[in-house]
């Protein structure tokens, strides 16, 4: 599933860019369905604020929505793809996939 996303290339690249720039780390965080933001917002998770880790994009099935607005709400099954450290990515992850 992974390769027909296109992940592969996608963590070739991030791999790449990460050597360059030090610190900086990317997660694929699948929401499962008891998740509690499950139905919420970004805005209303205020992950940004709270971990330091942004979501980039999120993945739907088959539909890719990159820059998702602060309004977007969450479906059991959606991929979030963040950016961040290495810790702060682990603490979103904590939030949306305890």
């Amino acid at each position: 599933l992974a390769e027909l996303l296109g992940a592969s290339p996608v963590s070739e690249a991030v791999s790449a860019v990460q050597q360059r720039l030090e610190g900086l780390a990317i997660d694929w965080v699948t929401i499962p369905a008891g998740s509690p933001v499950v139905g919420s917002t970004i805005a209303e998770g205020a992950f940004r604020t709270r971990t330091g880790a942004s979501i980039v994009a999120i993945v739907r099935g088959t539909t890719t929505i990159p820059a998702p607005e602060p309004d977007h709400r969450f479906e059991a099954g959606d991929v979030a793809v963040a950016v961040g450290t290495t810790d702060g990515l682990a603490q979103l992850r904590g939030l949306l996939a305890p």
